[in-house]
């Protein structure tokens, strides 16, 4: 019985070459999204699920005001272990130097030293961090591997990468060292982690090298105020300690040693590390969501088209359905045979969609997490058993209603022709054709909304010069700074092509946090601020154009001796004018400095962001960031570039030139949401795709059953016109209806995502205009194209057999 169903199936859509066409397009589409999500999920579920007892893990985070960061204090680590209960490890883990760090394996003097440029994943760490984050060790003890000054453990790929042809044992005692000035020595080699974590790191130098070296300074060991997010902190607390209870006790140590610190700290759980954008999690669950939503309306979409189209040929297979009833079948074998074809239809089009995975994997890279291939899909079996209840879900939500419908036709009455049409499915296609562009007009008015919040951010005047300024990292000499970096910027600021260089910390606006805190006490105040910070030489402000709305300039100096600050917060302290700053102390790194300058707000984030208050101080030893102002031209620039590239292979021969157009970086701020506008542009394109077909295949219906109709209207004189006009006339109605109930959807829904910004553009009523006149256009051109070939066809071809 059951081939019998399906080689009626197959005989089926063999005769019905269009329709089936469209309803696996349809299909299609939705299968390989909801397939690529559903691997997207289970990719980024699958991250840090391998250490013992994660559920007692957390990282300690901060707070701030209007800001957070998984960044913590330097010296609260220390404090944490010598004030607390509870906690059965803790573990800091201070990053050294972000990506771009020279390693240099020394080979005596026999031959040339090796050199590995742009090394990464280096952090500074002790054995609590191989508690938590558990790894095989392959030399070396983990009780000794950490307690000397400048000792070094690798993973084992790393090992291999500078010292190639050793064994694990063998790499202890060769030494290491780091950007020149750090030189360690290896006491331990670990396998590398075969589960997926968000702590990549490779290579673990000693923690005690931050506390007791002159590295202290760098790393501000006794400043409670500042915080960094490259420096956190793991914890993992004892059976049956409750997470409450350790926050307090991080409450009490930071009122002990920072008092009227307004930032919380709390404990994040390990779980959360991976999907909290805010705290440097690399999968926001908002757009896993909106993911999930979109694939449903996408399979929606598919299963609309497909009801659509069965009960609008219900009259073609009504004389079939009278038979098989007159021949001796009942209701439930017509629904399972009118389900078994669903069932086929959909199973072929889940084989099709996976096949499409591949291609779509790579078109939608943007998306799509660093690891996940198509290879997951085939060596998953949790992909494929959800793949199997997708077709059986399928297969019910698109097949159950026509099956129903199909299979209630009574015989006496199909045989003599008097029920050509399921009861009420005119109105149910209708309603279903309101919905597919309702769906389609919502994303159309999305990818306008998106692309106007762009373009209002990258034009947006951010208070400072971004256009021709290059930023470029100098190596990592906070151990033992030296004078290489100042030589080079000597030697940049002699190139005509540049207008001003300076030496800091970043530029203006990046992409992180740099936090500390300031005291002020005077006048009867006692006010203590978290504020953001920059700091460098005095051309930092010439080379951004940043504005003095009162005072001076900074002078020149290797520490902090003096103070600029911005507009907001010399408002927060109390004052209404710049001018009355100035003169005032702040207490900053304990000491009392005064205030000389009040700088204009400027952006200091991207615009979902307000400005924050702010301070700039001079420190340019331990600058890292040179600040290069080009010349207007952009014709100059090559030349410029080229000057500079020497310049530096003057300065660092070992090491590669990598630098970095600063609105380039400014236009990084909004990947996510440029990657949501290519989303969106996809799906309202595939919306109106398969709402399109959908409707084309209903128009191809009607006309073929109104051909005789037509025929007599155009010998009674109707024009080409008129009888377009009349068949466009009901699907205008349902396009307008269509769009009255997208635009307050649509609203709805991109004020809510314009909220996320603290500088936003306005919702024009042009947008949802030209949104809505869009699809209804698309729409009515297909339409009109299939319509005009209904009305131009020869009367005398329909009417011959009247």
């Amino acid at each position: 019985m059951l081939k019998n169903y399906i080689l009626t199936a197959l005989r089926y859509f063999r005769n019905n070459k269009v329709t089936t066409l469209i309803n696996m397009l349809g299909l299609s589409v939705g299968i390989s999204a909801a397939l690529i999500i559903f691997m997207m999920i289970h990719f980024d579920r699958s991250f840090d699920r391998f250490e013992p007892a994660r559920e007692r893990i957390y990282r300690v985070v901060t707070d701030g005001d209007g800001w957070k960061t998984p960044g913590i204090p330097v010296p609260f680590a220390q404090a944490l272990k010598q004030n607390s209960s509870g906690i059965e490890t803790i573990a800091p883990l201070f990053d050294l130097n972000g990506w771009n760090t020279k390693v240099t394996i020394p080979q005596g003097s026999s031959s040339p030293d090796k050199v590995f440029k742009k090394q990464s994943n280096i952090a500074f760490a002790d054995a609590g961090y191989f508690d938590i984050i558990p790894h095989k060790w392959l030399s070396g003890k983990p009780a000794t591997a950490f307690n000397g000054l400048y000792n070094l453990v690798l993973t084992q790929s790393t090992a291999k990468t500078y010292f190639p042809n050793l064994t694990p044992g063998q790499v202890v005692g060769k030494v290491v060292i780091f950007s020149d000035t750090l030189r360690t020595t290896v006491t331990g080699v670990v396998a590398d982690l075969e589960a997926k974590s968000d702590f990549k790191e490779n290579s673990f130098i000693s923690l005690n090298t931050v506390y007791q070296t002159g590295l202290k300074k760098a790393y501000q060991t006794e400043q409670w105020g500042s915080i960094n997010s490259a420096n956190q902190l793991l914890v993992k607390l004892l059976p049956n300690v409750s997470k409450a209870t350790v926050e307090h006790q991080i409450a009490s140590i930071f009122k002990l040693n920072a008092k009227n610190e307004k930032s919380k700290h709390l404990l994040q759980p390990l779980a959360d590390v991976h999907f909290n954008p805010d705290l440097g999690g690399s999968v926001d669950p908002s757009v896993i969501r909106n993911l999930a939503i979109l694939a449903i309306f996408l399979i929606l979409l598919g299963a609309i088209n497909f009801v659509n189209l069965s009960t609008a040929h219900a009259s073609e297979r009504a004389k079939e359905i009278g038979i098989r009833k007159t021949l001796g079948s009942d209701r439930k074998q017509l629904i399972f045979q009118f389900l078994t074809e669903t069932f086929v239809l959909t199973f072929v089009t889940a084989v099709f969609s996976c096949g499409l995975v591949p291609l779509l994997l790579k078109v939608f890279s943007g998306f799509i997490p660093d690891g996940l291939s198509a290879s997951y899909l085939f060596g998953n079996p949790g992909v494929w058993l959800f793949l199997l209840a997708l077709i059986a879900l399928l297969s019910l939500v698109a097949g159950l209603y026509p099956a129903f419908v199909l299979s209630a036709f009574k015989p006496v009455k199909v045989l003599k022709d008097k029920q050509m049409s399921a009861s009420g499915s005119a109105w149910l296609r209708k309603s279903l054709i309101v919905s597919q562009f309702v769906i389609a007009q919502v994303f159309v008015i999305g990818v306008l909304v998106v692309n106007k919040q762009l373009h209002f951010a990258k034009e947006k005047n951010m208070g400072f010069r971004k256009d021709a300024i290059i930023n470029f990292y100098v190596p990592f000499d906070l151990d033992k700074p030296n004078a290489k970096k100042q030589v080079l910027k000597q030697e940049l600021a002699a190139i005509p092509e540049i207008q001003a260089v300076s030496l800091g910390n970043q530029s203006p606006a990046f992409n992180g946090t740099m936090t500390t805190e300031v005291n002020y006490k005077q006048k009867g105040k006692d006010i203590k601020l978290d504020v953001a910070s920059r700091s460098g030489d005095t051309a930092y402000l010439n080379v951004y154009k940043i504005k003095l709305l009162a005072g001076r300039n900074i002078m020149a100096s290797d520490t902090a001796s003096e103070l600029l600050i911005n507009e907001t917060l010399a408002k927060q302290i109390g004052f209404n004018q710049p001018a009355e700053a100035i003169g005032q102390f702040l207490q900053f790194n304990g000491n009392q400095l005064p205030v000389v300058g009040v700088m204009k707000d400027f952006n200091q984030a991207s615009v979902r962001s307000v400005v924050t208050p702010l301070i700039y101080f001079s420190a340019p030893k331990f600058g890292y960031v040179m600040h290069v102002a080009l010349q207007q031209d952009p014709a100059t620039w090559n030349r410029a570039i080229a000057k500079m590239t020497t310049a530096w292979k003057n300065t660092y021969p070992d090491m590669d030139f990598d630098y970095a157009f600063l609105d380039k970086n400014i236009e990084k701020f909004y990947k996510e949401d440029q990657q949501l506008s290519l989303l969106l542009s996809w799906s309202a394109g595939v919306a109106i795709l398969i709402s399109c077909l959908g409707m084309l295949g209903l128009v191809i219906f009607m006309t073929n059953r109104r051909v005789k109709e037509i025929g007599v209207r155009k010998v009674l004189g109707a024009s080409v016109a008129q009888i377009v006009g009349l068949l466009l006339a009901e699907f205008t109605k349902l396009l307008l209806l269509a769009f009255m109930v997208a635009v307050p959807i649509a609203w709805w829904q991109t004020n809510k995502w314009l909220q996320n910004f603290a500088y936003h553009t306005p919702l024009s009523w042009w947008i949802f205009a030209a949104g809505g006149t869009f699809i209804i256009a698309v729409a009515l051109i297909i339409v009109s194209i299939r319509a005009g070939k209904a009305a131009m066809a020869n009367p005398a071809d329909s009417l011959r057999a009247e």
